[in-house]
Formats: structure tokens, C-alpha cells, sequence
């Protein structure tokens, strides 16, 4: 399987309140990578497979969109997920995006180590298939986009996870 790469620069702008993007600036004492995206074949295996071992030290994901999101998914994801696989992804907190080529599956774990700074993204992309000269089939990097429409909902978990740590830092005991 060849190797695939693509980077992603974000940057903050100018809002009253203080964003995601600050806060990691802040917490990771300057720029840094922010988060790693990992292509899964089948997002749904890999997810159960990474739920399980979350008790033994794996990872924890970002609380799930509010159920209205996934009312509106079939709208949305068309006939590229069926109703067993939307059912799937409101259990398993997926996000689902789409453009013009593709679609997008992706969730986000909370930050990794005990700062707000580096997190993953899993992601499976569905469609935008090529051949190339010789006729083999790929995938068209950036299937699917890269999640646009979910940066509002991502943004919110991550602002949601923050409040908590705020909270945390304000109730715990200081040494």
C-alpha cells in the first residue's frame, strides 16, 4: 500500500473569546502539530476495536453530536451509507461529511496526553475511485474533503472538553 500524506495549516483568527486554537497554542507552548488523521479501511471495526480497549489505556473520543445532527444524516450522506451504517455512526459518535466527489467518516479523540494539545482523527473516505494509466484503482487523495462541514461540530466538542478541564482546574485542591 503506497503512502499517502497531506497537512492541513490552521490558524487562529481574530474573536472575542479565546479558541480551541489558542488554547493548544497556549498548552503546547507554541506551534506544533495539532492532530494526526488515520485512515481506516472500515471506521466502524476500527472504532468497536478501539472502544474496547479504551478501559486498558486506549483512547477516549469526543462526546457525539446531539441526536438531531443525526436525524438529518441520510440527508446529507445520500445513498452512500445505508440505514444500518447511519445507525452505526450515531452509536459510535462518527461524523459524516461530503462533497461533490466523496464522503468523509471521521471522530476525534479527546487530547492524548493530560494538556489540551495533540489529538487523533480516524477517518475513512468512501468513493471519488480513479484508475490510473496502467489501470489500477485508487482512491483520489482528499475524498471526500476534509470535513468542513463538521469543523462546527468538532469545534464545539473540543470547547465543550475545554469547559470541563476549566471546571477540573477550578474544583481541584491546589498543592
Amino acid at each position: 500500500m503506497e503512502a499517502k500524506f497531506s497537512t492541513k495549516i490552521t490558524r487562529r483568527c481574530g474573536t472575542k473569546r479565546k479558541s480551541q486554537i489558542q488554547t493548544f497554542l497556549e498548552h503546547n507552548e507554541g506551534p506544533g502539530v495539532q492532530h494526526l488523521a488515520l485512515a481506516s479501511e472500515d471506521i466502524f471495526k476500527t472504532l468497536r476495536e478501539m472502544r474496547k480497549r479504551s478501559s486498558v489505556g486506549g483512547f477516549d473520543f469526543m462526546p457525539s453530536p446531539p441526536p438531531t445532527y443525526y436525524k438529518n444524516l441520510k440527508k446529507r450522506a445520500g445513498d452512500v451509507l445505508t440505514d444500518e451504517q447511519i445507525k452505526e455512526c450515531e452509536e459510535l459518535g462518527i461524523l459524516v461529511d461530503r462533497d461533490d466527489q466523496g464522503t468523509l467518516l471521521q471522530i476525534f479523540t479527546k487530547p492524548v496526553g493530560d494538556r489540551p494539545t495533540i489529538f487523533l482523527e480516524i477517518i475513512q473516505r468512501v468513493g471519488c475511485m480513479v484508475r490510473d494509466e496502467g489501470g489500477e484503482s485508487y482512491q483520489k487523495a482528499g475524498c471526500g474533503g476534509f470535513g468542513k462541514g463538521n469543523f462546527s461540530e468538532l469545534f464545539k466538542s473540543i470547547e465543550e472538553y475545554e469547559k470541563t478541564l476549566e471546571a477540573k482546574r477550578i474544583t481541584s485542591p491546589s498543592a
